[in-house]
């Protein structure tokens, strides 16, 4: 159903109505072919059986964008980025991606929630998410808002200090959104129970619970696959396996998903697939931080798939693979399941730094995997970190020439500073927009925004 051009995704009907909400994002770029909002099915279906209308609404996908002013605080940078058609060449232009304000005011202005759970899993777009909140609550002051995601929790005080923010929840959403969702319905507003929940009479966080397994599915059906493409084919993306025991220094996944490794089954793998196939998707991308972590699982996997869908679709993980789970036999499996490409890190070139940084990349392994990746047909990007505290101008330069030399395309990631993230970081960013990769923010003393700009653009040559 279309209503004032945004998407509503009906379940239910009852006397309870919940909006899942993704939000606008602002930057000088957005990849369209990851905006999938895979935590709200999931949201979706954990509320499913209850006496509820829970509608999907993507405020970001198929709305286009709107060039828009820059922030101030990026003034700093616009000489070094010059608008040219160069193929070494940066960014030039700020966009708001997705529906604009007065678009968002008239919907819910027409459409009223008694929730509204707004998807947070990034930082610096905290502000898009604040104003979406302040938007809805301008026009319905009556419903309920609720903010998760990867960015919320203890060390993201932005939302559990607004005034347009009633809960907020920390960690995997599916247990408490439901139990709060149960507690609403029952009219009863005591929280305190409820896990992983901000308790603001008590100003502070209740203990998470994460599920012991990942036996259930997204509720993804009825999202329309015009809106999210890879690849010129309609896609969605997949989750096969929650949380991460690696531990990089400079990522705070763990503390959504925790360290210990939970599978979703090869079965229920499938039956998803399977689904989606035959409502028309034909592109999958495994979101998974290490779904191919556990070998035999993996094996199995890939297995399954290729037998179950032969050359009938195509595979990506956007989110990357790690080297040190890979092998021929892998690879092998990769290639026989329809991957397209695969996104490999090796983070930096130095051993010592990666050693601080608990980034266990071994640099002979990683130049083995992507040469035979590369001679199975594999398309490779290698991706690598620019700016870490304490890196300096030759380390940067090192890693670019090592990568240089295998049979990939550089994929430089600017250093961008996330709250909670296991790291000293000298000079943290004054603000959540300044805390993005299109600001190459200087962690500290080494570099600055003009180098940090100069290496982008050389990585960005590389693809030519």
């Amino acid at each position: 159903m279309k209503l004032s051009g945004l998407f509503v995704d009906p379940f239910l009907y009852s006397r309870m109505r919940i909006a899942l909400i993704q939000a606008p994002v602002e930057d000088m770029y957005f990849t369209p072919q990851r905006s999938y909002p895979l935590g709200l099915t999931y949201l979706a279906a954990a509320v499913k059986d209850l006496p509820a209308e829970v509608n999907i609404i993507d405020l970001l996908s198929g709305h286009g964008r709107k060039t828009i002013p820059f922030p101030e605080t990026y003034a700093p940078i616009l000489p070094y980025l010059p608008y040219d058609r160069s193929p070494i060449r940066a960014f030039h232009s700020y966009y708001h991606f997705g529906a604009d304000r007065k678009r968002i005011r008239q919907y819910f202005t027409k459409h009223s929630y008694d929730v509204c759970a707004i998807s947070s899993n990034f930082y610096t777009y905290s502000e898009e998410v604040l104003k979406t909140a302040e938007i809805i609550r301008s026009v319905s002051p009556g419903s309920m808002i609720v903010v998760g995601g990867q960015n919320a929790g203890p060390e993201h005080e932005l939302f559990t200090h607004s005034p347009h923010i009633d809960i907020c929840i920390q960690g995997e959403g599916e247990i408490p959104f439901r139990e709060l969702i149960k507690t609403l319905l029952k009219d009863k507003n005591n929280f305190d129970d409820i896990p992983g929940m901000w308790n603001a009479a008590k100003q502070r966080w209740n203990a998470q619970k994460k599920p012991e397994n990942i036996s259930f599915s997204p509720d993804s059906g009825k999202l329309p696959p015009e809106h999210y493409r890879i690849g010129g084919k309609a896609a969605i993306m997949l989750s096969t396996s929650r949380g991460c025991p690696m531990a990089c220094r400079f990522c705070s996944i763990h503390k959504t998903f925790g360290t210990r490794i939970r599978l979703k089954s090869v079965e229920t793998v499938i039956a998803e697939m399977q689904t989606s196939y035959k409502k028309g998707i034909r592109a999958f991308d495994i979101e998974d931080d290490n779904f191919t972590a556990d070998r035999d699982h993996c094996i199995n996997l890939l297995n399954a798939i290729a037998d179950s869908f032969d050359d009938r679709i195509e595979l990506y993980a956007m989110n990357g693979i790690s080297a040190e789970h890979l092998d021929e036999e892998i690879i092998d499996l990769l290639k026989r399941a329809k991957f397209q490409s695969l996104n490999l890190s090796i983070a930096t070139l130095s051993d010592s730094r990666r050693s601080s940084l608990n980034r266990l990349t071994d640099n002979e392994k990683f130049s083995r995997i992507a040469h035979y990746s590369a001679k199975k047909g594999l398309k490779l990007t290698g991706h690598f970190i620019a700016g870490l505290p304490g890196q300096d101008a030759e380390e940067i330069l090192s890693t670019m020439r090592y990568l240089s030399e295998r049979p990939l395309i550089l994929g430089i990631s600017p250093f961008y500073y996330i709250p909670g993230m296991n790291m000293q970081v000298p000079n943290i960013p004054h603000s959540c927009k300044e805390a993005r990769l299109t600001r190459f923010w200087p962690a500290d003393i080494f570099l600055s925004s003009a180098e940090l700009i100069t290496f982008f653009r050389l990585s960005a040559g590389s693809t030519i």
